[in-house]
């Protein structure tokens, strides 16, 4: 099946569960992959500590595994597991396993006996994806354990972000890189060039993390004079490329209940918009996403460099379900965002 053949499917309602359920059952052809799949990995995005709407609500992880065991009786003798590596949790000294019983996924583990959680903590073994830094060339850390599923799905919060513009169902998957390794994503972080300077030189990051939840425009402040947060808004996208080339999800679905603007990732305002979104090809969620908040998928960089390199296809083609006019809303970017949009620049 080619990119362009791929459907994405888009639905606004009143209730989060049945709209995902009704995204999934439009694509259902498409679905047919999982059949025969044994391993099952789903991954929320579940950064947050406290902000319940910067995380993936547990209903939307419900409504996935509901559908999928109600269509394809076979899945009834798969393993399904939820696997996260919080990046709240970490830099604010606690633990994934804390976040998914305080965000209620431990339920889930009761209510279906062939699904268990996992965290990225506790796997050492790693595998390494070549990156960017503000000061050369890096190596981030993935756990190894994320090659044993043989189907992959990604169920992700549309929202605005404060390096990459937004983070959708692609970018969502940076979860599973080691918890020690998740700030080199940003670029920010330079292992082999230690003299490199950064805010996070003389800052630790849960220090930062810490000040976004309580002066949200001084951090911004900051941020908006530093030379290094500059080239790490570039660098950031190259990194994104790079990480999904090695974990691009069979599936993603886009909750949008609850979307997220302003200061995202984690400390922004939940926008109702009472949608969600699926498909085969994470790139079409994904652009579709982006739509959905005001944005072209081609003014985000790791969109447009996927698409450049024929990973998939952010287009509307294929579209089934709503009118992407009629759900969108626009957003209110991050404050950073005039200079997350210099991506491209030199």
């Amino acid at each position: 099946m080619n990119n362009d053949s791929k459907k994405v499917s888009l639905v606004k309602g009143a209730h989060r569960y049945d709209n995902i359920r009704k995204t999934l059952d439009l694509i259902k052809p498409d679905l047919n992959k999982i059949r025969g799949k044994k391993q099952i990995l789903i991954k929320p995005n579940l950064t947050a500590t406290k902000n319940e709407f910067a995380n993936t609500d547990v209903k939307a992880v419900e409504a996935v595994i509901d559908f999928l065991l109600d269509n394809f009786s076979e899945l009834h003798h798969s393993q399904f597991t939820i696997l996260e590596g919080s990046g709240s949790a970490h830099y604010e000294k606690t633990t994934t396993d804390k976040v998914f019983k305080k965000f209620g996924y431990v339920e889930l583990v009761k209510k279906y006996n062939n699904v268990r959680l996992e965290c990225v903590e506790d796997f050492s073994d790693s595998l390494e994806f070549e990156a960017r830094s503000i000061a050369g060339h890096e190596r981030i850390r993935i756990i190894k354990r994320f090659l044993d599923f043989d189907f992959r799905i990604s169920i992700a919060v549309p929202k605005t972000h404060n390096y990459a513009i937004a983070t959708f169902g692609i970018k969502n998957m940076a979860g599973i890189i080691k918890q020690e390794d998740k700030s080199l994503l940003h670029g920010l972080r330079t292992p082999s060039a230690p003299d490199a300077k950064t805010i996070f030189t003389y800052i630790p990051t849960s220090a930062i993390s810490w000040m976004r939840r309580r002066c949200p425009n001084l951090v911004n402040f900051i941020f908006k004079k530093s030379m290094a947060y500059l080239k790490a808004t570039k660098v950031i996208h190259h990194n994104i490329v790079n990480l999904a080339k090695l974990t691009w999800p069979d599936l993603v679905v886009l909750d949008g209940f609850y979307c997220m603007d302003g200061n995202g990732p984690v400390d922004g305002f939940p926008v109702k918009l009472e949608a969600a979104v699926s498909s085969v090809d994470p790139l079409k969620a994904d652009g579709i996403g982006a739509r959905l908040m005001g944005l072209g998928p081609e003014n985000i960089g790791y969109l447009y460099y996927l698409h450049q390199e024929r990973l998939g296809d952010y287009s509307v083609n294929g579209l089934l379900g709503e009118d992407v006019e009629q759900v969108k809303q626009n957003f209110n970017f991050h404050p950073t965002y005039n200079i997350q949009m210099n991506w491209n620049t030199v």
